[in-house]
């Protein structure tokens, strides 16, 4: 049997004590990688410096301290917290590029943190069966098949912080309804099922208290 499934408020508090807590020059750094990583090439620290007017050494600093990072062989950042230019089964198209997440979660908060639509194409990891969403800044606006959800787990902060990816990533699959998900359940048993509309919900609460009101500045231009 699948864990019972906590509320929307205990799970967004459980992944606020995951994520890495970000001060004023945190969250300004951490939102212009997102934005230069969506540009959909990999992304050198002395460019990332650049545009935020800080030095490189303070951006290394910044960036080794924190979990869920990769590089590519030259050590620029090919993803961070859910975006990738590396392919998965996850794709967003925004503006005209294909960027990829980590996970069936990412791809619902990505764009608030982007200030931009995506259309996002995956698939049911039960059946196979095309998943297909519309997501901006503020909300799900379309999703297909009726009735989609998202495997979900409570995250444990070590296995986090050691490897996002198999930790956490590996447990969070699109289903084309809850009655999709039961086989995969009933072999993972510390997962459990949201709603499409719980799940978008988590990840705004995460993403308001995170950035507060740096989020909405970015999404202004600011």
């Amino acid at each position: 049997m699948s864990q019972a499934r906590p509320t929307v408020e205990v799970l967004s508090d459980r992944l606020l004590g995951v994520f890495p807590a970000l001060d004023p020059d945190d969250q300004r750094l951490s939102l212009a990688l997102y934005r230069q990583l969506a540009e959909g090439a990999p992304v050198a620290l002395p460019a990332l410096a650049a545009g935020l007017a800080m030095p490189r050494k303070e951006v290394a600093r910044r960036l080794a301290a924190w979990p869920g990072l990769s590089y590519d062989g030259e050590r620029r950042v090919i993803g961070y917290w859910g975006l990738t230019i590396r392919p998965t089964t996850h794709r967003l198209h925004v503006d005209g590029r294909e960027l990829y997440a980590w996970c069936a979660w990412d791809t619902l908060f990505l764009p608030a943190l982007l200030g931009r639509t995506a259309e996002v194409s995956s698939v049911c990891r039960g059946s196979g069966e095309s998943v297909r969403l519309t997501v901006n800044s503020r909300k799900v606006d379309s999703a297909a098949p009726e009735g989609l959800a998202v495997s979900f787990l409570v995250p444990d902060a070590d296995a986090v912080r050691t490897d996002v990816i198999t930790g956490f990533c590996h447990y969070v699959h699109f289903f084309s309804s809850a009655d999709a998900a039961r086989p995969w359940l009933a072999q993972h048993s510390e997962a459990f099922v949201l709603s499409l509309d719980e799940a978008y919900e988590i990840g705004r609460r995460s993403t308001r208290a995170r950035y507060s009101l740096r989020a909405r500045q970015y999404r202004r231009g600011m």
